[in-house]
Order: C-alpha cells, then structure tokens, then sequence
C-alpha cells in the first residue's frame, strides 16, 4: 500500500485535444470510432476563447476537441510549435481543494485558482496546472450534479454521431515520449504522487543478443497512481 498522500484523482474523464480541422475530427469521431456527438461550445465560449469545440463521448472516454478562430486563442499559440495534440488532460477529483492545496504543497505549478460554477443540476470546481509535458496542463474537477461537461459547452437536445460499438469504456493510461525521461518521472513522483509500476528495454545495444545491429534505444517506463489505478507511461529513445 503506498504511503504517499494521495490527490483523490479518480479518473482520467476526458482528453481536450487542439485540431487544425474540426470538421475532419467530427468524422473521425462519429463516422470511423462510433462516438456520440454530445455538445458544442457555446456563442460565449467562442467569443472568449477564440476557438470553436465539440464534445464526442464514448462509454467513459469524453473527448473535447478544438480549433482556433484566431490567433490569440490557446490553441492557436500551441500551433506555433506543435501539430494537432492534447491540449489537456481532464482529470476527476473526490475533493478539489485538497487537491489544489496538494499540489501546492509539493511544487505544482497553478495556473489559477480554482474556478467554481452552478446550473441548475448542481455545482462543478476546477483549476489547472502546468506539467512537464510541453504545452500540456493537467485540469483536476471536482463534480457534483454539473449537468453540462464544462462551462460554456452547450449539449444537443438528442445526440449525434454512434453508440459505441467498439465498446470503449475508460482511458486506460497515456503515452508520452521524451528525449530525457527523469524530470517527467520526478514530477510524476514527488509532485502527483504516482509510483513506477514497472520499465522495460526494448532492443537497447545492452540488451540485444545481436553482432548486427544496436537496437532502436526506447525505454519505457510505467507510472501509476496507486489509489486510482490511473498510468503514465513515459518513454524515451
């Protein structure tokens, strides 16, 4: 049993990703995966955020995906240096202030405080953090009741899109690939409170029984959070 205090993450709820062609997103989603089409951002986000999203979901795996309108939205300034990725990670919390007050604690990095809002099925609080990969924020939420996904997501009277018939259920972990693995495993560690559950070589020159050639050099390590069974896997060649 881990001893270290954990941050009550109970899920990963949903990836936030930041696309270039929306509509080509929608087809992927609806028409290729089989995802319902839940919602759309509302005139007010739009008009705030500078970018337009949608919200596909199946079985557990809510997926926001968003596209700039101009060039001072978020997604747009990570396209100064990325391609199409995950803008977010959307993590669901038992109690955000513990979680807030945590990450604090052991050098999380807010980028504000926490955000609280109500409609008319109960209240939803969140706040995000920088991380160690790239221009990725984790977002922590705490939820009681919330009918919509987040503030500023309008949800269709019936929606669209599939039924899940690949038969999704959660996000099972995330992938991530560096040129340096330490800073990310630290973070993980000391900052969220993941342990490393296992690590693996694959054809590094030390390991390979081969006179003729060295291996492609990835290494992979597995982080998780032993409280909620979330992974990390972090790689690096």
């Amino acid at each position: 049993m881990s001893k270290t205090e954990s941050l009550g993450i109970r899920n990963l709820e949903a990836v936030h990703y930041y696309v270039r062609d929306l509509e080509r997103s929608r087809t992927f989603y609806t028409e290729l995966m089989d995802f319902k089409e839940l919602g759309k951002s509302s005139g007010e986000l739009k008009q705030a955020g500078r970018q337009k999203s949608l919200l596909f979901q199946a079985g557990g795996c809510n997926v926001l995906v968003s596209s700039p309108s101009d060039e001072s939205a978020r997604a747009a300034r990570y396209f100064r240096v990325h391609p199409d990725g995950i803008g977010t990670l959307i993590f669901n919390v038992e109690d955000i202030e513990h979680c807030f007050s945590l990450l604090e604690k052991r050098g999380g990095t807010p980028i504000t405080d926490i955000q609280r809002y109500k409609d008319d099925g109960g209240s939803i609080a969140f706040f995000s953090i920088t991380t160690p990969f790239g221009d990725t924020t984790f977002r922590f939420i705490e939820r009681h009741g919330y009918r919509s996904f987040l503030p500023g997501i309008d949800y269709y009277e019936k929606a669209g899109g599939g039924q899940n018939a690949f038969g999704f259920e959660c996000f099972d972990h995330v992938t991530s690939n560096f040129q340096t693995m330490t800073p990310a495993l630290l973070w993980l560690e000391h900052v969220l409170g993941f342990e490393r559950y296992w690590d693996v070589a694959f054809h590094t020159q030390d390991h390979s029984k081969s006179d003729d050639h060295e291996g492609s050099g990835l290494k992979s390590v597995v982080m998780w959070d032993p409280h909620s069974a979330v992974n990390s896997q972090t790689m690096n060649r």
